[in-house]
C-alpha cells in the first residue's frame, strides 16, 4: 500500500471516528469511482466498488452490436459499465485547468502504470482512444483487486440504509444489502433513477451551474492554412481551441 495515501485517509478516518476494519463502498466504476477505489486500495481500505454495468469487454460488444443493430441495453451501454462514458469518448486527457496539487500528473501517471503510452504524462494535449483506454481501465481494476479491493459488476444501487443519519449499508435492486458505513457515490450524471431513489430519501443535493458545449468540425486543411499560413508538408496536422 502507498504510505502516504495510507496517512492521508487513516488521519481522515480518525477525525471522522471510522474503524479500520470498515470496508468502504464505491458506487460506480467509472473515472470518479475507479480513482477513489484505486486510492483507497493503495490506503489498505479493501474497497467494495458497485457498478452497474458489466465490465469492458462485455460491455464493448454490447456498444458494438448497439451500433449495428440498435438494440440497446440500459444498463450496460456508453454511459453505464467499466470505465464510465469517458471510456467511449474521443479520448482527450487534458483538463485545461492548473494543476498546483498535482492531482491531474497523478492521474496520467497511474494510467501509464497501466498501460497507457509513457508519453501522455508530458504531452501538451495527452490523448487516449478507446482501444487503449479498454486495456488500461481493465488493468486499474486488477490493480485494485491485487490490492484487496472488490470490483462486483450488475449490482445498481438502489438507495441507503440509515440508521438515524447513520449510514448502515446501500440497498441494490436486486434486493441485496451490502453493509457499510462509509459511501462514495460516483454514478456519473446520467444515473437519473439512482438520483430519484435518493433525493426520495432525503439524500441533500444541489444543482450544479449548467454549461452546454458545441462540437464543431473543420477540415484539417483548413486549419493547417490558417496556423501555417501554406500547406503543412512536414509538418505535424496543425489544432486549435477556440473559446466563444
Amino acid at each position: 500500500a502507498d504510505p502516504i495515501q495510507s496517512g492521508r485517509i487513516a488521519l481522515l478516518m480518525a477525525r471522522l471516528g471510522v474503524k479500520k476494519e470498515d470496508r468502504p463502498v464505491v458506487i460506480g466504476f467509472g473515472p470518479a469511482g475507479m480513482f477513489a477505489a484505486l486510492v483507497l486500495a493503495l490506503a489498505g481500505r479493501r474497497p467494495i466498488v458497485l457498478e452497474r454495468g458489466e465490465d469492458a469487454l462485455t460491455r464493448h460488444q454490447k456498444v458494438e452490436a448497439f451500433w449495428k443493430t440498435g438494440k440497446l441495453d440500459p444498463h450496460s451501454n456508453v454511459q453505464f459499465g467499466e470505465g464510465g462514458a469517458g471510456t467511449f469518448s474521443d479520448g482527450k486527457l487534458n483538463t485545461l485547468v492548473k494543476d498546483p496539487n498535482g492531482r491531474n500528473h497523478e492521474v496520467l501517471k497511474r494510467f501509464v502504470e497501466a498501460g497507457a503510452p509513457e508519453e501522455i504524462v508530458y504531452q501538451q494535449k495527452p490523448h487516449l482512444g478507446t482501444d487503449v483506454l479498454l486495456e488500461v481501465v481493465q488493468n486499474l481494476r486488477r490493480r485494485i483487486i491485487s490490492l484487496g479491493g472488490e470490483v462486483r459488476f450488475g449490482c445498481q444501487v438502489e438507495g441507503l440504509e440509515l440508521d438515524g443519519n447513520r449510514l448502515t449499508g446501500v440497498v441494490l435492486t436486486s434486493g441485496e444489502k451490502v453493509s457499510c458505513t462509509q459511501a462514495v457515490l460516483a454514478i456519473g450524471h446520467s444515473a437519473r433513477d439512482t438520483f430519484e431513489s435518493l433525493l426520495a430519501q432525503g439524500v441533500p443535493m444541489e444543482p450544479k451551474p449548467f454549461a452546454m458545449g458545441v462540437r464543431i468540425e473543420h477540415r484539417q486543411e483548413d486549419i493547417d492554412a490558417a496556423q501555417y499560413g501554406r500547406p503543412r508538408g512536414a509538418l505535424p496536422p496543425a489544432d486549435y481551441k477556440l473559446v466563444q
